[in-house]
């Protein structure tokens, strides 16, 4: 079974140790994951899942596992969390939403906005 957080996608890095004499070893850093079983109301049943302390805080601060899935698109959920998203979909009656891939804008400040403009109002 994958070391892999069901919620986050942490999963397991490679790294160096490295000695007083600077000698350099690899070794492997492990996420600090642990077995849960989270209810449905929706769907009525358990969910038994390796969640990451951090995807944990990130079900709680949501409020629970449907509220979690709910709140999320699926692009960006892992596919075990978009298949229980899929299940609540079905159950209550909505359409699943297909995984659309998002169009990210660059992020651009007003002042560059403004500066891109006037070299096009200047170049007209």
């Amino acid at each position: 079974m994958p070391r892999v957080c069901k919620v986050t996608g942490k999963k397991t890095e490679v790294g160096m140790n490295v000695s007083h004499s600077e000698r350099h070893t690899k070794r492997t850093f492990l996420p600090n994951l642990h077995t849960l079983k989270f209810h449905s109301d929706i769907l009525g049943r358990d969910f038994s899942l390796r969640l990451s302390a951090a995807g944990l805080r990130t079900l709680t601060k949501h409020g629970g596992l449907d509220a979690y899935v709910m709140a999320k698109p699926i692009s960006r959920l892992t596919p075990d969390m978009a298949a229980i998203k899929k299940a609540i979909e079905k159950k209550n009656g909505k359409p699943a939403a297909t995984a659309k891939k998002t169009i990210r804008k660059p992020n651009r400040s007003a002042r560059l906005v403004k500066k891109v403009e006037a070299k096009k109002s200047a170049a007209k």
